[in-house]
């Protein structure tokens, strides 16, 4: 678990060294355009470059540590058919899930808005987070669970509550921890990480596209009506069980040392 905690901390300071790194860039380009600094504007304008940074120094780190090698099973492009079921399945049913804890506060509303904003923000939303938060959680803190739990399933559980915990946003917690749980278990019967990219990017890609499409609703259950909501989600949990039963079939491979 020492390896797992200095992680997680690593992770945190990643983020907060981001953000300082973004910040006089930030600052020089607004100085340079209006003579003038604005701390809520600063603020605002670092969040995209401030993230990307973020993600390029995980990597780099991930790298140096040595958890981007070593297992060429790693990225290997396997059940990416039933993976991409698993994911039609999984996005409604999330979704439901969503819309249940509505009540639930967003402190991270605001900053999502502006990401989605621009093309840079939604990449970073859509494909390059999802990557990078792959290779971190499912590449390293998860194959680290693996490695020193008896059990994999308290590894998955464990590592699904800590991706959901460290969003530390109210509405993300529970729908990460549960999202976290299954890339977890898609990470184990695979053994690949490319399954779990797979799904991160289609959940994080309709998530931004219904937030730029139907920017009012809450959920999908206010754009399709209650009926064809039920009806969606019934088809949905077909879906993920089918798939989950077809990846079951994966042999599971021990974990590497």
């Amino acid at each position: 678990m020492k390896t797992v905690l200095k992680l997680i901390l690593v992770y945190i300071a990643l983020q907060f060294l981001g953000t300082l790194a973004a910040l006089p860039f930030v600052m020089a380009v607004q100085y340079a355009a209006t003579d003038t600094l604005d701390a809520n504007l600063v603020t605002q304008q670092s969040i995209v470059p401030g993230l990307a940074l973020t993600l390029l120094f995980t990597v780099a780190y991930l790298w140096k540590a040595g958890y981007l090698a070593g297992d060429s099973r790693l990225y290997s492009p396997v059940s990416l058919g039933w993976t991409v079921v698993l994911s039609a399945g999984a996005i409604l049913l999330l979704d439901g899930l969503t819309s249940a804890l509505s009540f639930l506060p967003d402190w991270m509303e605001a900053s999502f808005d502006y990401m989605q904003s621009s093309w840079a923000g939604i990449l970073l939303v859509v494909l390059a987070g999802p990557v990078v938060e792959e290779l971190f959680f499912r590449g390293g803190v998860l194959r680290v669970l693996l490695r020193t739990c008896r059990r994999p399933w308290v590894a998955i559980v464990v590592s699904g509550l800590i991706f959901g915990i460290i969003h530390m946003n109210p509405v993300q917690v529970v729908f990460a921890s549960v999202a976290g749980i299954l890339l977890g278990w898609l990470y184990w019967r695979t053994r690949s990480l490319i399954p779990c990219m797979v799904v991160h990017v289609l959940n994080n890609s309709f998530s931004v596209w219904s937030a730029l499409t139907f920017p009012e609703a809450d959920s999908l259950a206010e754009v399709m009506g209650q009926p064809a909501y039920l009806i969606g989600l019934a088809v949905a949990a077909c879906l993920f069980l089918v798939a989950v039963m077809r990846l079951r079939r994966n042999p599971v491979a021990a974990a590497k040392p």
